[in-house]
């Protein structure tokens, strides 16, 4: 009793009160770990209530896109699938047409664009189940006045102008068919014809292409890429026309020929001679003074060869039997013609100089040195300047004026290569060699081949130079 009156009894008042304080220590920190932990989780849940919201605001902005998205592509592969289309790429310098058809001029353009569009369609009808209402499109790239001289050199046509009305005329015929003249210089076609491919190639509304350039291996690093890749090439249509070179066959592409439209043969390097008649009209020459020669009615018309015509020589066609005249002029001409040198590009050049002594040089240094003098007047003798600062005169003596053509040539011309003017003073070419200044008037023409191949005349004629 007394033990437990010192509280050592374990049930007295103080022991159960210090139990009691313990109790209630141990479930205030439980509450207070309660609370904690349901703070946290509150926390918690509220940022993924605001992640959970923001996902779905999200979702409603890229379903909303997503929806614009897909009806913008439904329109376009709409529009795309209603207007397709075939391409024909050719390179109409190498690519040429049947005689038959260049000969016709007007009309044998618009039948060659109905031809080719006939054998186009008939191509694709043959490698598309369904073709549909597929435009076809063509582009033929060439330089005109460059081909136009050589068929009419060969015969073929009868002058250069009547492969610009064929081309006109091809070009009217259907209204996504072209004939482009790219004008003079190499390579201009091939370029034109490399950047076409190159924006069609992946281009959806362009179904099949049709590639007319076998002739020349320019291209094959163009096509090469896409050997591989079926998606492409089944997509591309080689056209042949003469003997396509081998890089081409080694692409395994599909091919083709449009044998009614296009010559297999290349150009021949010679007018082509018509057949000799059994009984044919005498050879008439047409002389200054109207005299008239004809064939001795004795000679064999079987032994007489025919000679190789010039290239300024006309051949017209009498009556339905073919038969043939041949005309040339032998008269004498006191004053040389006018003409321009080209090379095989149809480039200018400039004909040669001769050298004009010290004297005359020096004189005119002196002169110039005083005043300046007119090139336009003491050159070709006109100048159209009102208030001309340069001067007219006295004349220049012969050696002068040379110096002077040769001091004027020192300038480029400004349409370089391409000019066509008879009386033009200015150079079309460098006139060194192996030129690599810089500062050099013809630095952008250094590599302007030399040879010349052409002298085209005033008149529009012309003729081959170096040629067999």
């Amino acid at each position: 009793m007394v033990g437990m009156m010192n509280g050592d009894d374990p049930y007295s008042f103080e022991s159960q009160l210090e139990s009691f304080r313990r109790s209630d220590q141990a479930r205030e920190t439980l509450v207070y770990e309660v609370i904690r932990q349901y703070d946290q989780l509150k926390q918690a849940y509220q940022e993924k209530c605001n992640d959970f919201e923001n996902e779905m605001q999200a979702r409603r902005h890229w379903q909303n896109e997503h929806n614009t998205v897909k009806n913008d592509l439904a329109a376009i592969r709409q529009t795309m699938d209603g207007s397709p289309f075939v391409l024909a790429l050719i390179d109409g310098d190498g690519v040429i047409f049947q005689d038959m058809l260049l000969s016709a001029s007007r009309d044998g353009g618009s039948d060659a664009a109905h031809r080719l569009h006939q054998e186009i369609r008939a191509h694709i009808l043959g490698q598309y189940e369904t073709v549909g209402q597929w435009s076809i499109m063509v582009q033929i790239y060439a330089n005109l006045e460059g081909l136009g001289r050589k068929l009419s050199s060969v015969g073929i046509i009868k002058t250069p102008q009547d492969l610009h009305a064929f081309a006109r005329s091809f070009s009217l015929n259907q209204p996504l068919f072209s004939f482009v003249d790219v004008g003079s210089g190499k390579e201009r076609a091939d370029h034109k014809i490399k950047e076409m491919l190159r924006l069609f190639i992946s281009n959806y509304s362009c179904k099949h292409i049709i590639f007319g350039g076998c002739h020349d291996n320019g291209y094959l690093p163009n096509l090469d890429p896409w050997k591989h890749d079926n998606k492409i090439s089944s997509r591309i249509t080689l056209l042949e026309s003469t003997t396509a070179q081998p890089g081409f066959t080694s692409l395994n592409f599909t091919t083709t020929r449009f044998d009614t439209v296009f010559r297999s043969e290349p150009l021949p390097e010679k007018p082509m001679m018509p057949p000799i008649p059994t009984a044919s009209p005498p050879l008439v020459a047409v002389m200054p003074t109207k005299m008239v020669a004809q064939r001795p009615p004795s000679i064999p018309q079987q032994g007489i060869k025919s000679p190789t015509p010039p290239v300024e020589a006309s051949w017209a066609t009498v009556g339905k039997a073919g038969v043939t005249e041949k005309k040339i002029s032998i008269a004498v001409s006191k004053t040389p013609r006018k003409c321009i040198l080209l090379n095989a590009y149809d480039q200018r050049l400039d004909q040669p100089l001769a050298k004009p002594d010290r004297t005359s040089v020096e004189s005119l240094h002196q002169r110039i040195q005083k005043q300046k003098v007119c090139n336009d007047f003491h050159l070709t003798s006109e100048c159209k300047t009102a208030y001309c600062p340069y001067s007219h005169g006295p004349k220049l003596t012969p050696m002068e004026t040379l110096a002077l053509r040769h001091k004027a040539r020192g300038r480029s011309c400004p349409n370089w290569s391409e000019c066509r003017d008879f009386d033009c003073y200015y150079g079309h070419c460098c006139p060194n060699d192996d030129c690599y200044y810089q500062e050099c008037y013809f630095r952008d023409l250094h590599n302007l081949d030399k040879a010349v191949r052409t002298k085209l005349y005033e008149d529009g004629s012309f003729e081959l130079v170096g040629t067999a």
